[in-house]
């Protein structure tokens, strides 16, 4: 067995997942397939933005463990952390000490992998840099993954339709998308129901 700083093909992956859709999937596919053994790290922030249902870091989680690491390449570690990027210069940082001699690619997709500027790469980890052992590698969505948007993906989820909200989910897990939006709109659900509470006994208590 290979010890992990021991010439390996190691990928490196980011994402909040709110929620895990069929391009993330894809990406994590394609990290499997070129590497010995990925690291995916997962946020578990909420995603709170105004005029947008929000969604929960721990339901996300819930969906994760019961319905997307089964589904994943044997090759393939999903690891829940507040800050995904932070974790990936952590990862780096920690192969730099220990003068690793594997290569490190990161994945993302085109706009977000220049995070990873060869700037920053320099400050973490620049022996490994300097060597030529970290590779970013930004993918176009729509090429080289499914061009699915998080954004409509929301938008069907808030509207509670399954049907077009199934089509982007991963095909591994598309037979349990009703389950799964059910799960990340249970709080939508309650927040209404108190809300109607609340107006309820308002009109009571007014006579």
């Amino acid at each position: 067995m290979k010890d992990k700083y021991t010439q390996m093909k190691l990928g490196l992956e980011t994402g909040s997942y709110k929620p895990y859709h069929a391009g993330h999937d894809a990406l994590v596919r394609m990290a499997s397939a070129e590497n010995d053994s990925v690291l995916v790290f997962s946020s578990t922030a909420d995603r709170l933005r105004k005029g947008e249902m929000p969604l929960y870091g721990a339901d996300m989680q819930q969906i994760i463990d019961k319905f997307v690491r089964p589904s994943l390449p044997g090759n393939v570690q999903m690891i829940d952390v507040g800050v995904p990027v932070a974790a990936v210069w952590q990862e780096l940082e920690k192969a730099e000490k220990a003068k690793s001699k594997d290569t490190f690619t990161i994945y993302s997709d085109s706009e977000d992998i220049q995070k990873y500027s060869e700037k920053s790469l320099m400050k973490y980890a620049p022996r490994l840099q300097g060597k030529g052992q970290i590779i970013s590698r930004g993918v176009t969505r729509g090429q080289e993954t499914p061009d699915i948007s998080g954004t409509m993906m929301r938008a069907y989820l808030e509207a509670g339709d399954v049907k077009n909200f199934a089509k982007m989910l991963p095909p591994s897990v598309k037979k349990y998308s009703k389950e799964i939006i059910d799960i990340l709109r249970a709080k939508k659900k309650t927040a209404t129901t108190e809300s109607l509470l609340r107006r309820y006994v308002s009109i009571i208590l007014r006579g």
